[in-house]
């Protein structure tokens, strides 16, 4: 049987929900609503790590250890391991480079149209491990009531 839909729809649930929890944590953190956490990347929970790792776990569960299996399961390292070095790196750049800028009271309205770099573009450690939880329980979540 063919199990696509079901497994796409454990994949979207999960990103949704990460998505979410990102905007009710920022806005709680910030006191009033950043409706832009709704679309952000970075922060907590990942929800690239949150999407990949139901998008794995529901193949694992509907289809077992097969070979869509293993594939989903290594481009899903990827971006885990992705959103964790390169781009997490590449966050570090963004605050390093807004403070000298400030600091230093550059010029920078050619760069980036007078604005700071987006900061926020990877994940810490802990971020990506609540994405995976996230994926996890989406994945088991969805499996007994789509099964």
């Amino acid at each position: 049987m063919d199990y696509s839909n079901e497994i796409i729809l454990n994949s979207i649930i999960a990103l949704l929900a990460a998505q979410l929890l990102k905007f009710v944590t920022v806005s709680y953190k910030e006191k009033k609503p950043i409706y832009r956490a709704l679309i952000s990347t970075g922060g907590m929970p990942s929800s690239h790590s949150a999407l990949v790792t139901a998008m794995t776990a529901s193949i694992y569960l509907y289809r077992g250890v097969d070979l869509y299996f293993a594939i989903s399961l290594m481009v899903s390292l990827v971006v885990i391991h992705d959103s964790m070095g390169i781009r997490l790196e590449a966050s570090k750049h963004a605050m390093i480079l807004n403070k000298v800028t400030q600091k230093l009271e550059m010029d920078v309205d050619d760069i980036n149209k007078g604005n700071p770099l987006k900061e926020p573009l990877g994940h810490f450690p802990i971020e990506v491990f609540f994405g995976v939880l996230l994926g996890i329980s989406c994945a088991l979540l969805g499996f007994p009531l789509t099964k």
